[in-house]
C-alpha cells in the first residue's frame, strides 16, 4: 500500500500509495538536476516551489508553479530541475 522511494542519493522523495482504484504519490525535491522515466501516465501538480520540466525529445525547458500542473506520457523518460526545496503530487494513470 504505502512505500518510501529514495532517488539520485535521497535527493528526491516520495510516499507513495497504491491500491485497486488509486496510484499516487508525494515528494519532496532538493535542489538539482534529475532523470527519470515514467512507466504510467503521470500527472505532477505543484504543492511549494518551482520545477521545471522537459520530457524526452524536448530541448526546452517549462517552468511550473505552486498549483500548475504538467503531464508526463507513459513510456518517456523526462527531466526536472529545481533551484529550491519544491514539493508536488503526482498521480498515476
Amino acid at each position: 500500500m504505502y512505500e518510501l522511494r529514495k532517488y539520485h542519493g535521497d535527493q528526491v522523495m516520495s510516499l507513495t500509495y497504491e491500491d485497486e482504484s488509486n496510484s499516487f504519490s508525494v515528494g519532496i525535491i532538493a535542489p538539482g538536476e534529475y532523470q527519470f522515466g515514467a512507466i504510467k501516465r503521470e500527472i505532477f501538480t505543484v504543492t511549494h516551489g518551482q520545477i521545471s520540466s522537459s520530457v524526452e525529445d524536448e530541448k526546452e525547458w517549462t517552468a511550473h508553479g505552486v498549483n500548475d500542473q504538467f503531464i508526463i506520457p507513459d513510456h518517456k523518460n523526462f527531466k526536472l530541475k529545481v533551484k529550491s526545496i519544491s514539493s508536488y503530487i503526482c498521480h498515476y494513470e
